[in-house]
């Protein structure tokens, strides 16, 4: 049996951080499978604080970071847990991030990193403290006193305008091109690449390609009858054959096994709190 929690932010973080949420599995699963990561459109911390966790790479299995931070994906990665699931996550807005991790973003496109690595002790101390810790609201409280701790607000017009164009561009679900985009944010085409892959972490044309997927299974996930080209026309692919390989490129999955999958998936409710539906 299966226990999730969801909680949105402070009031302070309200900018910074989407929401958090928990994963308790009751029964040990001696023959667990893989969990597929799939673009999200965020970045994540996930603290896997009962059995460990292991990456399946195409030539074996390496251990996975207990206190792992996620970069924005363009691809997916499987993950499989060892035995009893335990998890906490903060999910963090698209912008907000950068004002709290102080990291250069663009470079960890892909990449999962252990808390320890990216912030050294104080990553470190995290971690361990999410271990010791017994409840949701306690781990919940916890991270707010860490997040708070490392806030600091640099460039608050840059945020406002990176904000505001994130708001329009999941208004819109990703249907704009990236001219259309810049000129909403009153800055060249070169210019707007930089600050957006700088406060974002993706290129403006990468970042667009996972919203439309995004929408694409939302929509899909509210209306499970649509048939592929429909959901292709509603959500901006030229034809039913470029959703699909699209689907194919961001999961790996056919486009049917994916809507499978995702009936019975965290990943719809996490899209759904993402994308604001």
């Amino acid at each position: 049996m299966s226990k999730y929690q969801y909680r949105p932010p402070c009031r302070e973080l309200s900018g910074y951080v989407q929401y958090y949420w928990m994963l308790d599995l009751e029964d040990v699963c001696p023959s667990c499978e893989p969990h597929r990561l799939t673009p999200q459109g965020f970045m994540e911390i996930v603290f896997y604080y009962r059995d460990s966790y292991k990456l399946i790479l195409s030539d074996g299995e390496e251990s996975h970071p207990r206190a792992t931070l996620y970069g924005q994906r363009t691809e997916f990665i499987d993950i499989l847990p060892t035995g009893r699931v335990g998890l906490m996550s903060v999910v963090f807005t698209p912008v907000g991030v950068r004002d709290i991790l102080h990291l250069p973003l663009n470079e960890l496109i892909n990449r999962y990193v252990s808390l320890e690595e990216v912030l050294g002790r104080e990553g470190k101390d995290m971690e361990e403290q999410m271990m010791n810790l017994a409840s949701f609201d306690e781990r919940v409280d916890g991270l707010e006193t860490f997040l708070l701790g490392r806030l600091q607000r640099r460039n608050e017009f840059e945020n406002n305008r990176m904000r505001m164009v994130m708001t329009r561009l999941l208004q819109c679900r990703g249907m704009f091109n990236v001219e259309q985009l810049a000129g909403y944010a009153c800055l060249s085409k070169k210019q707007f690449e930089r600050v957006f892959s700088t406060y974002v972490g993706l290129m403006p044309k990468q970042y667009l390609r996972v919203i439309r997927f995004l929408y694409a299974v939302e929509f899909r996930n509210r209306m499970p009858e649509v048939d592929l080209a429909t959901l292709a026309f509603h959500t901006g692919y030229y034809d039913a054959a470029h959703l699909a390989n699209e689907i194919k490129a961001l999961t790996g999955h056919t486009s049917s096994t994916l809507f499978q999958l995702m009936c019975f998936s965290e990943d719809a409710d996490s899209i759904e709190w993402f994308l604001g539906v």
